[in-house]
């Protein structure tokens, strides 16, 4: 136990997660994390008024959701006196908005709060930077993309750099082949189609309606990406970023991608006062710095930094899941970390398969976690992700 006040888990839901300008392109980020937080509450049974605080993760944020926390809570009806935050740490957003929650908990601050992230990757703004200074008054104006922003890396000594172009690093560092990631990816894609076959995400991935002009909604209840592919399709990928000696392709990269997920955090007690079903804890939670360079590093190394704020070991993690940002991230985890067992990581997929609405991401792995340790008799589990500047994001969940 590393908490000075206990963090359970009492509800956990997500939507389907669509392409990007796929099923649920038509909704913006709000749209998705109004019914994320809606879902769960009602998946709880839990009267809005309880929510002493809601935090939400989301990257692409823009003013038409200014502090989106705030406003996904109240339209899922928690009161209007109860405050809001949403966070932006890049692919650990979601997972913020749950450390969070947490803290507050463990603080004493609140007894029960809404963590989440939401995502809508086909609706971020193109932005132009130029027009409110002097000496702009004529002459062309450039937009600049905010999704193809999102995957640049600024800050290297080197210049900018796609997150696909640094994560070849990763690959020469731990000598990865395109045979390793490769693989990782069709296992990936295999491992999320048997999950949904075998019905593993039903229930508490809620349907979302899509509203139609003079016709019935549509309505997706399954996630978009998860498809049952030969190992032929990823093999004959042509390098996509370093064309020439490269290993990572599209392919073999995390899909671009609209969804939200949101879990309610309170404390043994308070769940037991209000008749909450308590569905895990929160054991631990933990964030460590990695060089920018090799953010996907950060993925894994966080892994024994996380097991040993917990007081646990590798071997007594029954699941992980490492989200898959690349192919080269899961496969570089078990060159770091070789007792690492790999029929335990990514058995419902990640990234690549379900995808990497980022914002959403690390609450979906939550939520994903919860619900894979319930249904297959499980008690621990890990989930992490790498973050672009150079972070490692993770928690262990226990199933009680």
């Amino acid at each position: 136990m590393c908490m000075d006040r206990t963090v359970v888990i009492a509800g956990a839901v997500r939507t389907p997660i669509g392409a990007v300008g796929g099923v649920l392109a038509d909704l913006q980020a709000v749209d998705l994390g109004e019914r994320a937080v809606r879902a769960v509450l009602e998946q709880a049974k839990l009267d809005p008024a309880h929510v002493e605080y809601t935090s939400m993760g989301w990257v692409a944020q823009d003013p038409r959701a200014t502090n989106i926390a705030k406003i996904v809570a109240e339209r899922a009806g928690v009161p209007e006196t109860s405050p809001g935050t949403t966070f932006h740490e890049n692919c650990a957003s979601g997972g913020a908005a749950i450390h969070d929650i947490a803290r507050r908990i463990m603080l004493g601050e609140i007894d029960l709060g809404v963590a989440g992230g939401c995502e809508s990757m086909s609706n971020v703004p193109r932005y132009l930077f130029q027009g409110r200074i002097k000496n702009q008054l004529y002459g062309d104006m450039k937009l600049e993309d905010g999704l193809m922003g999102a995957l640049l890396e600024r800050e290297l000594s080197t210049g900018p750099e796609l997150m696909g172009l640094m994560t070849e690093r990763i690959v020469e560092r731990y000598g990865l082949s395109r045979e390793d990631l490769d693989q990782v990816a069709f296992d990936s894609h295999r491992n999320a189609c048997e999950a949904w076959g075998s019905g593993a995400f039903g229930g508490y991935v809620v349907p979302v309606e899509i509203p139609r002009r003079r016709k019935d909604p549509i309505v997706v209840s399954r996630d978009e990406g998860p498809k049952d592919l030969p190992m032929e399709y990823f093999s004959k990928a042509r390098p996509y970023f370093k064309r020439d000696g490269g290993t990572i392709t599209s392919q073999n990269s995390s899909s671009i991608n609209d969804a939200a997920a949101a879990v309610i955090l309170t404390t043994p007690q308070r769940a037991a006062a209000l008749g909450l079903e308590v569905l895990a804890e929160l054991a631990c939670f933990r964030n460590i710095g990695v060089e920018r360079a090799y953010m996907g590093e950060g993925a894994f190394k966080v892994i024994p930094a996380l097991l040993d704020k917990a007081g646990r070991s590798l071997a007594e993690v029954d699941f992980f899941e490492i989200n898959e940002a690349f192919a080269a991230v899961v496969a570089g985890a078990l060159v770091f970390l070789p007792e690492l067992d790999r029929a335990k990581v990514n058995q419902w997929g990640s990234g690549i398969s379900l995808g990497h609405p980022v914002g959403c991401t690390g609450a979906r792995q939550v939520v994903d976690m919860v619900w894979q340790l319930r249904r297959r008799g499980k008690t621990l589990g890990v989930t992490t992700r790498c973050v672009g500047g150079g972070i490692g994001s993770g928690e262990l969940i226990r199933v009680v």
